[in-house]
């Protein structure tokens, strides 16, 4: 028996009918190294002796009365691995065939009597290829997590099983037990309030000196754009890839970050959607990532990420000067986020876990200004191909969470030498996800054109 942490309350919490809060993990199988493909009971017989990496994997939630939004993870007595596993053959097994399935996943809300994830075995893909798709729920894990999961299932050589994980025995608590837990709680909760006082005005104290406040976006700090329509139950997924190669030779002939240069070339691709649109141009657009507590962590459960918002400059139409101000701007949210710290984001959803989603629900719909437009994610994957066992990983994919206000949200993980891009969103806020996202290598083809420039004898002033 566990409580779950602020965090990952947050996450449960943030759910509702029309916000399902699971993520979803694409793994993309080329299963012609061996041979022949992964049946059902070949993934199941694979999937269990690493029921361990997680244990969440095996754990349900437990929502005891007055445990103020914040239940706890226990044991499933009644888990079944058969019923987190399925199976689907499509009949388009193109690259959209795949996102449309993953749209219709993305709405399908898990079952919370059970532990919070399921995966389904995709079959027909082109060339012969079959994917994993997995459903996560975000109290269980973020992108850091998960991705430290898979590298923990998987190898960098063919033919080499990871060690395995077996589940450890455990017994479902007794509902007297969670509640007696609950009451034991309550004393530190309530002795946590002035504890998170004492954090908020060190925060505050930790981030006078910040001199970068005119490049980040203030609270609200986003305009309501065409890309903050209010949504309903459906979702839209695409994909994508880009070249990490190109990305970094921008980097390195401007001085910007990876970070920088793909929100760079997310503000350029957003600069011509809002054209055709006909939303303004007279402003930057907002995006909201997580920052993880520890970049280095090898944690394979949990949420240690807090929000930084930086500015995507739609508003500047050349596009060196716009790489600089974006990857500035990247530069500083991620130092203001890091001087604010993790601690006051961590206490007060430990507190109180509901106000936020509460808020969001209410508010989201109808203010003019935003927290965000897009929310973003760019997690730094294995540089070559993984293996499970003969099988070799073609392709990882992740699409996050589309919350209200910002419904559109793009995750890019990098995996063997490419930047791959998952978008989910609701179609009111994108109507046509797949040419949005072509609109980013064009927007990235303008960026090697600067580094190009830049390289050359005097040329265009680096991000630094």
């Amino acid at each position: 028996m566990e409580r779950m942490t602020g965090p990952d309350a947050l996450m449960l919490n943030m759910e509702c009918a029309t916000v399902p809060m699971h993520t979803l993990k694409i793994v993309v199988l080329d299963p012609s190294t061996r041979g022949h493909h992964v049946t059902l009971p070949e993934l199941r017989a694979a999937v269990a002796p690493y029921l361990g990496l997680v244990p969440r994997a095996t754990q349900k939630v437990y929502a005891a009365p007055g445990c103020g939004g914040r239940p706890f993870w226990v044991h499933d007595p009644g888990f079944d691995l058969d019923r987190h596993l399925d199976q689907v053959t499509l009949a388009d097994g193109g690259r959209a065939g795949l996102d449309q399935l993953c749209a219709s996943l993305a709405e399908r809300h898990l079952d919370r009597s059970r532990p919070l994830w399921s995966m389904t075995l995709v079959h027909g893909l082109s060339g012969g290829r079959q994917a994993v798709v997995v459903r996560l729920h975000h109290a269980v894990s973020d992108g850091l997590a998960a991705l430290n999961t898979f590298l923990a299932a998987s190898t960098d050589e063919r033919g080499v099983t990871a060690p395995i994980a077996p589940e450890e025995p455990a017994i479902a608590p007794a509902p007297h037990e969670v509640r007696r837990q609950v009451r034991r709680d309550l004393p530190v909760t309530l002795a946590g309030l002035p504890r998170l006082v004492r954090t908020g005005l060190a925060t505050r104290r930790a981030t006078a000196g910040f001199e970068g406040h005119d490049h980040v976006p203030a609270a609200l700090g986003g305009v309501r754009s065409s890309f903050n329509a209010r949504g309903g139950v459906t979702r839209v997924c695409a994909s994508a890839e880009l070249d990490l190669a190109d990305l970094k030779r921008v980097g390195r002939a401007t001085g910007a970050t990876i970070n920088g240069v793909l929100h760079a070339v997310i503000a350029g691709a957003m600069r011509e959607e809002y054209a055709a649109r006909g939303d303004s141009l007279d402003q930057p657009a907002v995006a909201t990532f997580g920052v993880a507590a520890d970049t280095s962590s090898t944690r394979r459960w949990g949420n240690q990420i807090a929000p930084a918002s930086v500015y995507l400059h739609v508003d500047i139409a050349d596009a060196a000067e716009r790489l600089r101000a974006t990857a500035r701007s990247c530069l500083l949210g991620v130092e203001l986020r890091r001087r604010r710290g993790f601690e006051l984001t961590e206490q007060a959803f430990a507190i109180v876990p509901r106000l936020a989603p509460a808020v969001r629900q209410l508010l989201a719909p109808h203010v003019p200004r935003v927290v965000n437009n897009i929310t973003t994610a760019n997690v730094a994957g294995p540089r070559s191909i993984r293996w499970f066992g003969e099988v070799a990983v073609a392709d990882w994919i992740s699409y996050a969470v589309a919350v209200a206000p910002a419904d559109v949200n793009l995750t890019a993980y990098s995996y063997a030498g490419r930047l791959s891009i998952g978008l989910v969103a609701t179609p009111e806020s994108m109507p046509d996800p797949a040419a949005f996202l072509a609109r980013l290598q064009p927007a990235l083809d303008e960026l090697l054109a600067v580094a190009t420039d830049a390289s050359a004898p005097e040329g265009v002033a680096s991000v630094a």
